[in-house]
């Protein structure tokens, strides 16, 4: 009977309130999600130089090889705007909100995540020559899937030993480029 007779400063059916961000909601909204538009800025950027001063030969046929590192940059870039208008609209929402706003639950920028995905990438870029496209690749999308999620290691990395021969078969097959073989060349 305890529970009906005082309830302190609250009523019966006030709900406890809810935690707000830090600062209000305008002071922390997106800061992560800006550094991830910035990061692939700056990656398209990258890919456009590199692509812009790649060395092709005059007798390569067509597509070429600035076919695909053209679609890639241009993706990253659609990539990037994609992103900065919604986390713009997201943060303009946050701004227009009169009072803080409740901790959103789960939300934030997994750093975790984000840090497996460019320790992977920058193994891959160290690794690629020594241990050549198919295991240097498969290496990047393994560690891709883990940041995201994948918890069954054998499986994930069959899925990426899979989708790094399908790029290596695509490239040599479709395209008529060799990509690094490292330690595996002349074993096939």
């Amino acid at each position: 009977m305890s529970g009906t007779v005082e309830q302190g400063a609250r009523g019966l059916d006030d709900e406890p309130p809810e935690p707000v961000l830090p600062g209000g909601a305008e002071a922390s909204a997106g800061r992560g999600d800006w550094a991830v538009v910035v990061l692939l800025l700056a990656l398209g950027a990258f890919l456009a130089h590199g692509t812009a001063t790649m060395d092709v030969p005059e007798n390569s046929g067509s597509p070429g090889p600035r076919f695909v590192p053209v679609i890639v940059t241009v993706l990253t870039f659609v990539l990037a705007a994609l992103m900065a208008a919604q986390v713009a609209r997201a943060t303009r929402g946050a701004r227009a909100a009169s009072e803080p706003r409740p901790a959103p639950a789960g939300e934030g920028t997994d750093w975790r995540a984000v840090g497996v995905v460019v320790v992977s990438f920058l193994a891959f870029t160290a690794l690629l020559s020594p241990l050549g496209w198919l295991l240097s690749a498969a290496l990047l999308f393994w560690g891709t899937g883990y940041a995201l999620g994948g918890r069954r290691p054998l499986f994930d990395a069959g899925v990426a030993l899979s989708v790094s021969a399908a790029f290596q078969l695509a490239f040599s097959a479709g395209l008529g480029l060799a990509l690094p073989a490292g330690v595996l060349e002349g074993a096939f």
